[in-house]
């Protein structure tokens, strides 16, 4: 008798490429998982502190906002 066959690939590229290949969807805010954490915990504290600024600009009245990356 003939060995059977194990595997094959054929029409595999032709299913996947029907409706293309897609990137993964980026996300809005990346994970600080696995990110120095004396390093996030400043980012943090540099977040808050930016945020507290911005609400004094902008009651004193020159609050100019910046553009989105």
């Amino acid at each position: 008798m003939v060995k059977q066959k194990n595997h094959t690939a054929r029409n595999q590229t032709y299913k996947a490429h029907r409706n293309g290949i897609k990137r993964p969807k980026k996300q809005m805010f990346q994970s600080t998982k696995g990110v120095d954490p004396k390093f996030v915990r400043n980012q943090r504290f540099a977040k808050k502190n930016n945020k507290a600024g911005q609400r004094k600009a902008k009651k004193d009245g020159r609050y100019v906002p910046q553009a989105k990356k």
